[in-house]
């Protein structure tokens, strides 16, 4: 990164991103444009983090709080969409299908809700907000240097790999139906992708590698958190209607898939407990290559 405009070119494509994938989503709240706008809005805040390790105004921060109230508001539309899509594997039902109109119902009302968030009005003020963030990273730079800047960016990956590593430690050292522990890996997961990601520009096409194996492994721990998310929604349902007993041969498919998704996820935590030993004597400047494993199996869904 040796031209000021090799970072904000990353800012402006997170920013450029964010807004195309916003319109799309308001117009049709699709399960797709939803998704997508969720990735952007990740990737725009990962981008900000990147600017509070350069510049300590408060804006910035603020900034960064209003995109993940954005993120958050969407999280009851995408997990029913989820639901929806990954409902299709238990077709042939008759409760099945009355589910999937309870699902549907519950979708309508969502995007509803979504779009009375999604006001233009809301997305111009972030992007006034999102140009005096630019004019203070194009300032930072140009009083720091490329090599001050840099290191400063380096610090901030390295903390969000430490942070993904220990909670594979603790994911590795668990049970591996815990739940929590794997929903706090899986997210730290996503927060180290992203940085990275946004800081590409530093380090060139020699990270592609290490992000696709990073989206493989995403994927894989969303797939089993998906299929537990139908399980307890299918069985609250089914409880509440005293179909249960009905139910048990998909509850039973959905709990043996989702056991063979931990497995594989518990096996990967572990190359990267033993890998991360050897990486932590590294240089400081290759603190933030994280490795992992190699043979990761590529799910059906995309990670967000």
């Amino acid at each position: 990164m040796q031209r000021a405009d090799d970072l904000l070119s990353s800012f402006d494509k997170s920013w450029k991103n964010f807004s195309g994938t916003w319109k799309r989503a308001r117009e049709k709240a699709s399960e797709k444009s939803i998704h997508d706008l969720r990735v952007n809005t990740r990737r725009l805040i990962a981008t900000l983090e990147l600017a509070r390790s350069l510049s300590r105004r408060r804006d910035i921060e603020k900034l960064q709080r209003r995109c993940k109230k954005i993120l958050k508001s969407m999280g009851p539309l995408r997990d029913t969409q989820v639901l929806l899509e990954n409902l299709s594997t238990l077709r042939g039902m008759t409760l099945i299908s009355d589910f999937k109109k309870t699902l549907e119902r519950r979708e309508s009302k969502e995007i509803d809700d979504i779009r009375s968030e999604l006001k233009r009005s809301r997305k111009q003020d972030l992007s006034k907000r999102l140009d005096d963030v630019r004019l203070e990273l194009a300032r930072v730079h140009e009083s720091l240097g490329a090599t001050r800047v840099r290191h400063s960016i380096e610090r901030a990956l390295n903390l969000r790999r430490n942070e993904f590593l220990r909670a594979a430690r603790k994911f590795h050292r668990s049970e591996p139906s815990n739940e929590d522990l794997l929903h706090e890996m899986r997210i730290a997961l996503k927060k180290l992708r992203y940085a990275l990601e946004a800081a590409q520009p530093l380090f060139g096409h020699s990270v592609q590698e290490r992000l696709k194996q990073m989206h493989e492994f995403q994927q894989l721990m969303g797939d089993s958190r998906d299929l537990e998310m139908l399980r307890a929604e299918l069985e609250k349902w089914a409880e509440k209607r005293g179909k249960k007993i009905a139910m048990v041969p998909a509850l039973d498919r959905l709990q043996q898939e989702r056991e063979s998704l931990l497995k594989k996820i518990s096996e990967s935590a572990g190359t990267l407990e033993a890998l991360s030993k050897t990486e932590a004597q590294k240089p400081v400047s290759e603190q933030t290559q994280v490795v992992l494993p190699k043979p990761l199996v590529r799910s059906a869904a995309a990670g967000s």
